[in-house]
């Protein structure tokens, strides 16, 4: 019995396409227009009729043809926010607030911002979550840290 994998590899259409246009419907739906060279053309798209489903699956290239890491790119973002902003941003998140609920640290009052943010504060020894950025509060940042990471942690395995 073959599997969806290999059913889907060897009948995958392979080409490379150019953004042309993107535009939203009043239905809220999104229409991605592309461009692809004509040696890419396959008959499967030219025979399949309007309304014809597609899986497909998109990586954007650097000039060199390797793909484009997004994943590590929005690391660095985050990463040069600094663990002020970082919390402050954390704390207004319903999903982070159940983290805080049910993970490892189990403050179970912990029902929205201003409750995430006093969690915070606890669990990393600080008054105002603006002492992340001083000097002399390197174990409250490290602490932040690890939190932040035991919450993706969390979120990857509970599928949040």
């Amino acid at each position: 019995m073959v599997d969806l994998a290999t059913l889907a590899s060897a009948n995958s259409i392979r080409l490379e396409v150019k953004k042309d246009g993107l535009q939203q419907r009043q239905s809220g739906d999104w229409m991605l227009r592309v461009v692809f060279s004509a040696t890419d053309y396959s008959e499967v798209l030219g025979r399949a009729p309007m309304g014809t489903r597609f899986a497909c699956v998109m990586v954007e290239i650097n000039d060199d043809e390797t793909p484009v890491d997004h994943k590590s790119q929005d690391r660095d973002k985050w990463r040069d926010l600094g663990p002020t902003k970082q919390a402050a941003l954390r704390c207004k998140e319903p999903v982070f607030w159940a983290f805080l609920r049910e993970g490892i640290l189990h403050f179970s009052e912990v029902r929205d911002e201003a409750s995430a943010a006093a969690a915070v504060r606890n669990y990393c020894g600080v008054a105002s979550r603006s002492e992340f950025s001083k000097p002399g509060f390197h174990k409250s940042r490290t602490l932040w840290h690890g939190l932040d990471s035991e919450f993706q942690a969390w979120k990857a395995n509970e599928n949040a």
